[in-house]
């Protein structure tokens, strides 16, 4: 018996023993273990090129002149336009060397802007070169000039690439490593659409105007509507237990707050939310510090769709700012927030201004387009109501965005142009029809 007991417990032993082994085999044996290390790499290789690419996608020009022997026109393509196409063949070009600064009379600055054969990709709002340059070109260390601009303008016939701000008139040349200035001039075959514009000067910047009236379709597209929870989620309780949310209703606004640092207000009446942080840090001091950190504002709302979210400005002033929603590269405008995010960034606090309902995902539907004015006779009625070219800072042909009556989860974008006066955007067709009173925007203290 004691035998027989000897020789069952050494085969439980061994039973036991060879069960180790085989564990041991399957989770620690190379192939396995390579495995693992392969797909870690993969996952961390693909969020940083996600990241990377809407960063080059946000701060893309906005708009595609080409400038023909007589006439300017703007580019139009699908998906994300000519800029997009532009900077897949900027990504070879090497800057070896950013000339220096040079004052143009007006003279030479018109003419350079009408410089025969050439391709103008232009920002709506002010870039840095230093940021820029990573985003746009093959990345050197050589050409890390500290230059504000909002134009690049390839001269295909002379085969000279130039940074242009139009606020100062100014004007830095590149020089680029083996440029290939035939495939920037292949893209005027490439644009689906072309129409045909002159540029105006207002509040010291330039506007594209179109010269005859256009028909544009309206969209539909289904949003993405999240909730305060979400939000206070992603910017507040950094995994720490909801209950430690303070929560208030004030007027219109339910008002959380954590820790007395953190505060999130959402309008129940549109879900407009402002985030702010008051022990936020310093905020960065130079141009190209200021657009980034604004990036990583925005990247921390983690939009279920960032495609077509465009850098639209930096008020210097005010240190906001500004991104905004562009479809088909139209900008979406309304007067509230949707479709915009606002960073403002001061000393000791950080405020995000935002909406928890944006744009995911277009619907197919068949709509009668919508005829637009030429941008002069929108001008020229403007004129005729009392305003003056000097109360004028912009006008662009937008997308207003407007609630479905049959769904709260869809949005109407229908077709229009809008002014900004005074420093404030409005629909033109509200000023037509009296509901936005123009002298009270002309007279106002924005």
């Amino acid at each position: 018996m004691k035998l027989r007991s000897l020789i069952l417990r050494l085969c439980l032993t061994g039973l036991v023993a060879i069960s180790l082994l085989l564990t041991w085999f399957i989770w620690y044996n190379p192939s396995n273990f390579a495995r693992q290390q392969s797909s870690n790499v993969t996952v961390q290789k693909a969020t940083k090129t996600t990241n990377e690419a809407v960063e080059r996608n946000t701060f893309l020009p906005t708009e595609a002149l080409w400038q023909g022997s007589n006439q300017k026109y703007q580019l139009i393509a699908k998906g994300n336009g000519v800029p997009a196409q532009a900077r897949t063949k900027l990504a070879k070009w090497q800057v070896t060397k950013v000339g220096p600064v040079k004052q143009l009379s007006v003279n030479a600055y018109n003419h350079l802007l009408t410089l025969p054969q050439s391709l103008q990709l232009t920002y709506q709002g002010s870039v840095s070169w230093s940021l820029i340059r990573t985003l746009l070109f093959k990345r050197t260390t050589k050409a890390a000039a500290n230059y504000v601009f909002d134009r690049i303008v390839f001269d295909t016939r002379n085969q000279r690439t130039y940074l242009v701000n139009d606020y100062h008139e100014t004007v830095r040349p590149l020089s680029i490593k083996q440029p290939n200035y035939g495939a920037i001039a292949d893209l005027l075959g490439d644009a689906t659409t072309k129409y045909a514009v002159t540029e105006q000067r207002f509040d010291h910047h330039e506007v594209a105007l179109l010269d005859q009236s256009i028909a544009v379709t309206p969209q539909t597209y289904l949003i993405d509507k999240q909730s305060a929870t979400h939000y206070i989620a992603l910017l507040m309780t950094d995994n720490t237990s909801t209950s430690a949310v303070d929560t208030k209703q004030i007027g219109n606004q339910t008002v959380y707050t954590v820790n007395s640092n953190q505060r999130l207000a959402v309008d129940k009446n549109d879900s407009l939310m402002q985030y702010e942080d008051f022990a936020a840090a310093a905020p960065a001091t130079s141009y190209r510090g200021v657009l980034r950190a604004a990036f990583t504002s925005l990247s921390s709302l983690s939009f279920a769709s960032k495609q077509g979210i465009r850098y639209f400005g930096y008020n210097t002033q005010e240190n906001a700012v500004t991104f905004r929603t562009y479809v088909r590269g139209v900008p979406v405008f309304n007067q509230t927030s949707n479709g915009t995010v606002r960073v403002v960034h001061n000393t000791s606090s950080k405020r995000i201004e935002f909406s928890g309902s944006n744009l995911e995902a277009a619907i197919p539907t068949s709509q009668t387009a919508v005829k637009l004015p030429a941008g002069q006779d929108v001008l020229n009625k403007l004129a005729s109501m009392g305003a003056q070219p000097s109360d004028i800072d912009d006008l662009t042909v937008a997308y207003k965005w407007e609630r479905d009556t049959n769904s709260g989860l869809v949005v109407n974008l229908t077709p229009t142009y809008y002014v900004n006066i005074n420093g404030t955007f409005v629909d033109y067709n509200d000023l037509l029809s009296g509901k936005v009173a123009l002298s009270t925007l002309i007279n106002s203290d924005n």
